[in-house]
């Protein structure tokens, strides 16, 4: 699969689609969240989604360019001691859980857009640490006044529509797409140092699936002993395809990012995410509505991630482990996964 970048006439496509799968996550968010609604319990909706998103991706593995090579050469190289690799390089996937939690328990109460919003700023914030830590494959990248001030336009960006309504509930249901989106950034780069030893990002999401199905089974554990299980499933269909929608959406990022790289990549998402979050709200209607606040804070963290993302820094540090991740292929993004 060839990793060069596209020529200019080509990147426009790929940019857009990479667009569209930010535009995708947000959809899955909204029907996730839909599916708890309609069920009562989002513990068992996000059961749903992950578990239908393993099936389809176990499916496909074995049929995925350099799945097998890839996890073949993971084995090889834990066994021999890499230091490149630590024991919590591999989970990565727990964070997909978390974020399918969230969607499916929070997303109908905020609002997509203000989930979206919640959840981008976690991303965004969280990401300063890890650049500047260096914890993906690449160098560490400085903090400067720059980053900083994305921070900081992140953080008010989430925290100003929930001034108008201040409750407990609201705000703990903004801190738990808040907190997954925190966990986002680290796990790209755990996923990003993954795909470098491996040679192919197919084993590093297979891997994420399947902590992700972990991760809502032991909360659909608790939840079947604590309520029991739901008494009404919908028959709408549209409601179950939020597991397809992760994995069309994990699939496209992948892919994308080897064309178009990170910055490109992240940027296009999370415009895609925003715009489409709001969207969907005003189409669909219901749940929290979308005022100008939150049309405001949306436009914010669009802005928030392009500072954040500043292209062309200079790193501060060199990889930490260099001979064992040079001349491999790029990450993926250190932006949406599910």
């Amino acid at each position: 699969m060839s990793t060069e970048p596209l020529s200019g006439r080509a990147r426009g496509p790929a940019i857009a689609a990479a667009t569209a799968a930010g535009a995708v996550l947000a959809l899955q968010a909204w029907i996730n969240g839909r599916l708890g609604e309609a069920l009562d319990d989002g513990v068992a909706a996000a059961t749903v989604s992950d578990g239908l998103s393993f099936v389809l991706l176990a499916a496909l593995c074995p049929f995925l360019p350099g799945f097998r090579r890839g996890t073949g050469q993971l084995a090889r190289r834990t066994r021999g001691g890499i230091p490149a690799l630590r024991p919590w390089h591999f989970l990565g996937g727990i964070v997909g859980g978390v974020v399918v939690l969230s969607q499916a328990t929070s997303t109908a109460a905020l609002g997509t857009a203000l989930y979206t919003v919640a959840l981008v700023a976690g991303q965004t914030l969280s990401g300063l640490w890890v650049d500047h830590r260096g914890i993906g494959p690449g160098a560490a990248t400085p903090v400067d006044a720059r980053r900083l001030t994305g921070a900081a336009v992140a953080l008010a960006a989430v925290t100003v529509p929930l001034l108008g309504s201040l409750t407990a509930e609201t705000i703990w249901l903004a801190l738990l797409p808040f907190a997954a989106g925190i966990g986002l950034s680290w796990q790209m780069a755990v996923n990003g140092r993954l795909n470098a030893v491996a040679g192919s990002p197919y084993p590093s999401v297979a891997l994420n699936f399947l902590l992700g199905v972990l991760v809502v089974s032991a909360a659909m554990g608790i939840d079947l002993a604590l309520t029991g299980p739901p008494r009404h499933w919908p028959h709408d269909p549209l409601l179950y395809t939020g597991g397809l929608l992760g994995v069309a959406f994990v699939l496209a990022s992948v892919l994308l990012v080897r064309h178009i790289g990170v910055l490109v990549m992240g940027l296009a998402m999370v415009g895609g995410q925003t715009v489409g979050s709001l969207v969907i709200d005003l189409a669909a209607g219901g749940g929290r509505p979308t005022g100008l606040t939150t049309l405001l804070s949306s436009a914010a963290i669009v802005v928030a991630a392009v500072l954040a993302s500043r292209p062309g820094a200079r790193p501060a540090t060199t990889p930490s482990e260099p001979s064992e991740l040079s001349d491999q292929h790029t990450p993926v993004p250190e932006r949406q996964w599910t």
